[in-house]
């Protein structure tokens, strides 16, 4: 393995380091990547007012199902947002959470029959309204907490794992959480989505070198100086980590160095920004190889900035199948928004559609809830759930309870979503993958 020099960072490559701080990282990752800016993801929606119903499609109508109106005494869930801060507004989060309980309560009957009562709060991504936050939850009497993504995850389960509240988080990380075999669970694991993309490209393209573009922030050095060797020797692969500095408008000698190295794989992990300043770079010197990288980077901006025949062929890997019109998973979410979403600004946006998944998600989870509804009733239904199919996740499948991965427990699927973008860099459909055989042993 080597280390290009430059503008790259050299790091060590000690192992021994925790799990869970990987996961935090990955995590942040996202996050950072993600949740700065209102990308549209037209990021993967080929018509973001459609609704499903294009020709040979359901209506919204078939696809909502016929009433089953939830009775009686409301049950209390929380969900949390980071909602508006200086830097972004994730408010669309709560609307969409909302919209998503009104369709459960109409067509699906609550939880158990009974209708679901949102508990929403804003933890501004700051730790201590983040406590808040999970402290107003236990005074308001809910029986589990759901979020999207949040930077500040770790505030807001704390209190509600000290309380016995139930968490499930679609996105999140940290040590305590990752490790909880009690009331904690976490959806989506980083893990499979960071690695399991470019490893899953090697294979195809029959190479044993990859190189990870990353933006440079300190959470990326974490991510490969834990379990990310020994994922990536376990699978047979030599790899490369070039860090790049925020705002770096010309990769050219970077990706020059990449393209000399022999990597048939170059995955990039950044913003739209920092990804077309890669993606330009990499055209620049001529690389030949397969580009792998996060819904993030492949905005409208991406799509004006880099040629369609330079996206063509290029592999996502993403949690929910946003914009696959052809799939009834993300055909229901537009179905419920369009019904019950009105005050969505940005159906078409990853962060607004975790909402509605992380929603769905924990809904479908205590559907098996039995006597009185209450945090440990909740618990004990999440803890024995059947594999369910994740709501908008293009056929992904979830069962918390510690099955998928052994020394995390709370993680819930080593499942996600790929797709190849096509030469108007839209995805061209999704396709599962499960990850779990790059995760033995660990």
């Amino acid at each position: 393995m080597r280390y290009p020099t430059g503008a790259s960072r050299r790091v060590t490559r000690r192992q021994g380091r925790r799990l869970a701080s990987l996961l935090s990282a990955l995590v942040l990752l996202t996050v950072v990547s993600g949740c700065g800016e209102k990308t549209d993801d037209e990021g993967d929606g080929e018509d973001s007012g459609s609704s499903g119903t294009e020709e040979g499609a359901a209506s919204p109508g078939d696809l909502l199902g016929p009433e089953d109106p939830a009775e009686g005494e409301p049950v209390k869930i929380g969900l949390v947002s980071d909602g508006a801060t200086q830097a972004f507004d994730n408010t669309d989060e709560l609307r969409a959470g909302q919209a998503t309980v009104e369709y459960l309560n109409t067509h699906k009957a609550g939880i158990a029959g009974r209708p679901v009562e949102l508990v929403t709060c804003e933890a501004k991504a700051e730790p201590a309204t983040a406590t808040d936050c999970a402290n107003q939850f236990v005074e308001e009497g809910v029986v589990a907490v759901t979020l999207g993504q949040s930077a500040v995850a770790e505030s807001i389960w704390e209190p509600l794992h000290a309380a016995g509240i139930p968490t499930m988080f679609f996105l999140a990380s940290g040590e305590q959480i990752a490790t909880d075999d009690q009331s904690s669970n976490i959806i989506a694991n980083p893990l499979s989505t960071f690695y399991g993309l470019p490893i899953s490209a090697a294979e195809d393209a029959g190479t044993d070198r990859i190189a990870f573009v990353v933006i440079d922030v300190p959470v990326a050095l974490t991510t490969f100086e834990s379990l990310g060797p020994q994922i990536l020797e376990n699978a047979g692969l030599e790899w490369d980590l070039i860090t790049i500095p925020v705002g770096t408008a010309d990769m050219t000698s970077q990706m020059r160095e990449v393209a000399e190295s022999g990597a048939g794989v170059v995955h990039v992990l950044g913003n739209d920004a920092f990804c077309i300043a890669a993606f330009q770079g990499l055209e620049a010197v001529g690389y030949e190889g397969a580009i792998t990288s996060v819904a993030q980077c492949v905005t409208e901006a991406t799509r004006e900035a880099v040629p369609g025949e330079q996206l063509e062929g290029m592999f996502l890997t993403a949690n929910v199948a946003l914009g696959a019109e052809d799939d009834e998973t993300y055909q229901l979410y537009q179905a419920v928004m369009d019904e019950y979403g009105g005050e969505v600004t940005d159906v078409e946006n990853p962060i607004t559609m975790s909402a509605y998944t992380a929603v769905g998600a924990l809904v479908a989870a205590l559907q098996g809830v039995e006597g009185e509804i209450t945090p440990e009733s909740a618990n004990a239904a999440i803890e024995s759930m059947p594999e369910t199919e994740l709501p908008g996740g293009g056929g992904v499948t979830f069962q918390c309870g510690g099955s998928a991965l052994a020394t995390q427990p709370a993680v819930c699927t080593n499942e996600w979503l790929r797709t190849a973008l096509d030469a108007e860099g839209q995805p061209d459909g999704y396709e599962v993958v499960d990850s779990s055989a790059i995760l033995e042993g660990l």
